[in-house]
């Protein structure tokens, strides 16, 4: 399958899309290419039950990323309560060996940290960056990549490697063209040139497509 949408909200399926969903949200009779992970926002009273539903759908095959998952300073659970469940994420990552999509709002200092700690095998990438440059650069550093959707900031995508780079419509209802146009032209690079990096390095890393 070819992936220009690496992180969706959008009711599925999308064509050419990652749809984010939690574990409750996962039908299995749709099977829609997808990452399963619960959300730092849904991080109060998680349930055992839950949290083995999440380790059981991480192993299918339509599910090619964990996550979104991550440190929200400004709502969920207490940040102990966040990094406690966002570690879970990392080592159910590891464990099944596919990348980890994040949701990071006030916290990069502990992805950081965290990143340091683990020093992971499997990427990491920051969905929906919309931080500024200096952090983008201590991100891109550790290897974390980062997505941009429909709101961001330049001179962060500016300084962003093609290699480093994923682009995503999140919960817009953009489309993900106008996106790539609105990308490309501050990268100065053809929409097209942009489409098929990505759509090249999406097979690399959530099929295992060389």
């Amino acid at each position: 399958m070819t992936i220009i949408d690496i992180h969706t909200h959008r009711n599925y399926p999308q064509q050419g899309a990652i749809v984010s969903l939690s574990p409750t949200q996962y039908d299995k009779d749709k099977s829609p290419i997808c990452s399963v992970g619960i959300h730092p926002w849904d991080s109060i009273d998680i349930s055992n039950q839950t949290l083995s539903l999440l380790k059981e759908l991480s192993t299918l095959p339509n599910v090619v990323a964990i996550g979104e998952c991550g440190i929200d300073r400004l709502k969920g659970a207490d940040i102990e309560s966040q990094t406690a469940l966002f570690k879970q994420h990392i080592q159910l990552s590891e464990e099944v060996k596919k990348p980890l999509i994040i949701h990071a709002v006030k916290s990069a200092n502990i992805i950081l940290s965290l990143h340091r700690q683990y020093n992971p095998t499997q990427t990491w990438i920051i969905h929906g960056y919309r931080g500024n440059d200096t952090t983008a650069k201590q991100y891109l550093s550790r290897g974390i990549e980062l997505s941009y959707g429909e709101k961001f900031n330049s001179r962060a995508l500016s300084i962003t490697p093609l290699e480093q780079l994923w682009i995503e419509s999140d919960e817009s209802t953009c489309d993900i063209n106008d996106i790539y146009n609105t990308v490309a032209e501050i990268l100065k690079i053809e929409p097209l040139i942009l489409q098929q990096s990505i759509e090249r390095r999406a097979k690399n890393l959530f099929f295992g497509c060389q």
